[in-house]
């Protein structure tokens, strides 16, 4: 069984090992890096979990087999570095820097290293979306014109979001739901499509009390030449929603589990698919790649073209310009 660490046990961090923790026949987390340990003792200690302050014994400790990232996100691309300098597998959660640069330093070093290097984007694991990958690599839908996604919620002062939290941060969170929700979307895409060229944005606030933008929009180049919208605000109706459109017709994912496609023709078909565990499978993935060798799904050049993306919607929004990635 495989053995990891995690490094941040805040709200995402603990689900990732509440994901996995006596579920998985293939990992199981044995500790936990914290800034402030006695604030995660009880909850380390209900999931049989040595708590620590010092990441370097973490990485000196040969009994671990990979490192789990869920730190803010500006602290990524130094720890990636680090801990690839130490040659433990890397698993590391979204977005896995916030500029292209430190993105590509942080990927060569994972290169360097010739580590296992999992950017988690644990919506890639959806069965719907799975399908939808296979039908437009298929061909079904014909030449890609355009793609379109909604991840939105509400994120509630006090109930997701509270004062003081890093996610607040204009650092750690430009352009409001951009980090948490809308780089979901944008890697969906690029897996979908290939490689964003370009992107124009505009992000406000109209409703949020708190210094956090609550509607971003952003419209995409792809280097195929077909476009791609996103969407994502943090003070309306909780929505997940991607659509493709090809010459022969589109289809459209709904709340990760319903499948709709309609063809040029008039025919349509709805697919309901089974609730997983979107965060135990790219975890499993993780380990399987480490174990068997097997390919992870999301590839560093995917994940940097993520970030370029990111960086060049910050860059937007300063100028009112598209921006050429």
């Amino acid at each position: 069984m495989l053995r990891l660490a995690l490094v941040g046990p805040g709200r995402w961090g603990r689900i990732l090992v509440s994901s996995v923790q006596g579920i998985s026949d293939t990992l199981k987390f044995t500790h936990v890096v914290a800034r402030s340990p006695a604030k995660s003792a009880a909850w380390c200690q209900s999931k049989g979990i040595k708590v620590t302050k010092d990441l370097s014994s973490i990485l000196e400790n040969s009994q671990i087999d990979g490192i789990v990232l869920a730190t803010p996100h500006s602290q990524h691309s130094n720890q990636i570095i680090q801990i690839a300098q130490a040659g433990k597998n890397l698993f590391c959660e979204k977005p896995i820097s916030l500029t292209k640069r430190s993105a590509e330093q942080a990927v060569r070093a994972v290169n360097k290293a010739e580590i296992v290097f999992a950017p988690g984007h644990n919506r890639r694991f959806l069965p719907a979306f799975e399908y939808m990958k296979k039908v437009v690599s298929n061909g079904d839908l014909g030449t890609i014109l355009h793609v379109e996604g909604n991840m939105s919620s509400h994120v509630g002062f006090g109930e997701i979001y509270s004062s003081g939290m890093w996610r607040l941060d204009q650092g750690e969170s430009p352009a409001g739901g951009l980090a948490a929700a809308g780089i979901h979307l944008i890697d969906l895409m690029i897996n979908l499509l290939g490689p964003i060229e370009s992107v124009i944005a505009q992000s406000d606030r109209l409703v949020h009390k708190i210094e956090h933008d609550d509607i971003t929009s952003m419209l995409f180049r792809f280097k195929s030449r077909a476009t791609g919208y996103v969407s994502t605000m943090t003070a309306t109706a909780k929505i997940f929603r991607l659509q493709i459109f090809g010459e022969k017709g589109w289809m459209e994912l709904k709340d990760e589990n319903e499948l709709i496609w309609s063809s040029v023709e008039g025919e349509k078909k709805v697919w309901s698919f089974p609730t997983v565990s979107t965060e135990r499978l790219e975890l499993e993935a993780f380990a399987d790649a480490i174990m068997k060798n097997t390919p992870y799904p999301i590839t560093s050049i995917e994940a940097i073209n993520g970030i370029a993306a990111f960086d060049g919607i910050k860059a937007s929004l300063q100028s009112g310009k598209r921006i050429t990635l």
